[in-house]
């Protein structure tokens, strides 16, 4: 009989369990000689061989790697139908190439070349003015224009006789302007404020032209009367001749030749700012169209 080693678990009754000695059986039952109680086996316990665990992680590496070049060849051969399918594609691009002209008619780009005549017919102010003789230039960016409007500007505020509600709404309507145009000018002799026969014809005579009648003819035009006098004498003089003048044209223009727009006096006071030479040139009322 083979030996066999174990032992008891009968503590509360054994002495060898209590004591937890190992016993030896040869006998063929495997009890306890002290209580007869089967005995627990405490044979030898068993190991993995070193040998085994290394030819188990041989074969896991082996069938990895088979894995591996299986993956790789799967993977080159799809590679290699991609490429020979993107070949007849570029053998297809020539075929949209020629959809392309078809397209290509400039006729549909033409169209829109002429709306670009459209913008330039918004010009039409200037061109409306234009239509005379001698053009009216609405430009404000004008050297000449800019430096009059600057002039008109500062001299509102200094204006007498007119309240401050008139002098806000005249100095907005000059300060907004998208265009300013001198209409015509009426001379003056020496210290003299009343309009004088020829210089009424001429008010008529400039009335008459096409593109002045055109422009009275629209209400949202606004009439700047500028009165003006030499610098010979005392200011405040020469500023109560101006604004007298230009008063004067005012009530010609709206009682006797019945223009309906908004007029506004201003007196520039002495000035050469018209000719620094001729002092006649400075003895004179303009007429400016500002439109708002």
């Amino acid at each position: 009989m083979a030996q066999r080693i174990g032992k008891c678990t009968n503590y509360s009754g054994c002495k060898l369990a209590y004591r937890n000695e190992k016993i030896t059986v040869v006998t063929k039952e495997f009890r306890c000689p002290e209580c007869g109680s089967p005995l627990e086996s405490l044979g030898p316990k068993r190991t993995i061989s070193p040998i085994l665990v290394l030819s188990i992680g041989v074969g896991i590496v082996l069938v990895l790697a088979v894995v591996a070049i299986l993956w790789t060849l799967t993977s080159g051969s799809t590679r290699q139908n991609e490429v020979v399918q993107l070949s007849p594609t570029p053998t297809a691009t020539p075929t949209p190439a020629p959809t392309t002209p078809t397209p290509t008619p400039a006729p549909t780009p033409t169209p829109s070349a002429t709306p670009t005549p459209a913008p330039t017919a918004s010009a039409t102010p200037t061109a409306v003015a234009s239509v005379s003789g001698t053009p009216i230039n609405f430009d404000i960016s004008l050297p000449e224009i800019a430096e009059v409007k600057r002039e008109v500007l500062k001299r509102i505020d200094s204006m007498p006789n007119v309240s401050q509600q008139n002098k806000d709404r005249l100095y907005t309507a000059v300060d907004r302007a998208r265009g300013m145009g001198r209409l015509f000018t009426v001379p003056f002799d020496t210290s003299l404020t009343k309009v004088s026969p020829d210089a009424l014809a001429q008010i008529r005579t400039e009335l008459d032209r096409p593109q002045i009648k055109s422009l009275l003819d629209d209400p949202t035009f606004v009439l700047v009367i500028l009165g003006y006098a030499d610098k010979q004498g005392d200011n405040q003089r020469n500023l109560q001749i101006s604004s007298a003048r230009a008063e004067e044209v005012r009530n010609v223009l709206r009682d006797q030749l019945g223009i309906q727009n908004v007029m506004h006096v201003v007196p520039m006071g002495g000035t050469d700012l018209l000719d620094p030479r001729e002092l006649a040139k400075n003895r004179i009322v303009e007429v400016w169209a500002v439109l708002p």
